[in-house]
């Protein structure tokens, strides 16, 4: 009992193996670069997560006592943030995934365990699923008894390119409770709405639209009875960090762009650079009380995390957002610098001088 099934009819990967954590931020870096179409990336979606896959990324959050080398969470952070710098959409998945993974750590039995981080040093991806709809309070699928079994229908918007992933990780309600259904693709009764992950005229990929149909469900695949303590659990602290590090990494996809234009005012970049520095640093400290929270048995272990996740998330966002602004001003001067003291408009002004020189005349940088 407790064992989640393997993927069905998904061949044997061969996944390289990271063993530091700056080796996993220089394959994040480079599989981005992938996925942002630099260099000669794989012509379609399933050649680049294949080759995703097999660079070894999608296990390095699996605790060292399942072969793993569990990298801390900033580290997990600064990949999605690499990510996010040049594909959103690589961004998306890399966060899924990795929460996914941290709703079978904490929540998962021994058997389920072994068969997933086995699975994910091996190559294999989960995904995730969202349920959550504007006209109705909805935020789980209600699991129906049938026979010893459960019974799903519904719908769910799902990380790009679940039809690649391994398992996609549905947010369920047997009996009341609030439960991670942990469930292979190719699944019986799941249905894929689009006829391709390829995103259209070089938009950012969607999210996924699955339908279950009738989906029979054994109990041994549930992961946890979450309960209350869920807003205050390690998985949503993660991903809230993760997603603050989409942000984090959507602003310095702008943040660059900015740099290129030649008219870009110094002031505008060196506030924005002030603001994505200390979303960075937000984000760092909080991947850190999430760390403490994870062998912390403590209350204040757990609400800790959750305060620095949210801050985290709000800062980046708040970051995220200017970048885009400023990007999309007519002029420099919409971009307001009212109420500066005279010495922090300075400080700022030659923050922006410095950014536009090293990116300009990055030759003249010390080695």
């Amino acid at each position: 009992m407790g064992t989640i099934s393997s993927p069905l009819d998904r061949p044997i990967r061969t996944a390289a193996v990271i063993s530091t954590e700056d080796e996993a931020i220089a394959v994040a870096r480079t599989i981005a670069g992938v996925f942002g179409g630099s260099g000669q990336a794989p012509e379609t979606a399933e050649a680049r997560l294949d080759l995703l896959s097999r660079s070894g990324l999608l296990g390095v959050s699996v605790p060292t006592d399942h072969g793993g080398i569990d990298v801390s969470n900033t580290i997990l952070a600064a990949i999605c943030t690499e990510a996010a710098a040049q594909s959103a959409t690589l961004g998306e998945i890399l966060a899924a995934h990795f929460v996914g993974l941290e709703h079978v750590r904490s929540w998962g039995t021994e058997g389920q365990n072994t068969t997933v981080f086995s699975a994910a040093l091996a190559g294999a991806r989960l995904a995730g699923a969202s349920v959550q709809r504007k006209e109705e309070p909805v935020d789980a699928l209600v699991l129906l008894p049938h026979g010893l079994a459960w019974r799903l229908n519904g719908e769910a918007h799902c990380t790009p390119c679940t039809r690649h992933a391994d398992w996609v990780l549905v947010p369920t309600r047997p009996g009341g409770r609030t439960a991670g259904l942990l469930l292979p693709v190719r699944t019986p009764g799941l249905r894929y709405a689009a006829n391709t992950c390829e995103p259209a005229n070089g938009k950012p990929q969607p999210a996924e639209h699955v339908l279950f149909k009738d989906v029979v469900v054994d109990g041994d695949t549930l992961l946890h009875p979450a309960g209350e303590s869920a807003q205050r659990a390690v998985p949503h602290d993660l991903e809230l960090l993760l997603e603050a590090s989409r942000h984090l990494g959507a602003g310095r996809r702008v943040f660059e762009r900015m740099l290129d234009r030649p008219d870009v005012a110094t002031t505008t970049i060196g506030l924005l650079s002030a603001r994505l520095a200390a979303a960075d640093a937000m984000i760092a400290e909080a991947g850190r009380a999430i760390d403490a929270a994870q062998i912390g048995l403590a209350e204040h272990h757990r609400t800790n995390a959750f305060l620095a996740a949210a801050a985290a998330l709000a800062i980046a966002r708040e970051a995220s957002g200017h970048a885009k602004d400023a990007e999309t001003a007519q002029s420099d001067a919409e971009v307001s610098t009212d109420g500066l003291p005279a010495h922090v408009f300075s400080a700022v002004h030659e923050s922006g001088r410095i950014h536009l020189d090293r990116h300009r005349h990055p030759q003249d940088e010390e080695s």
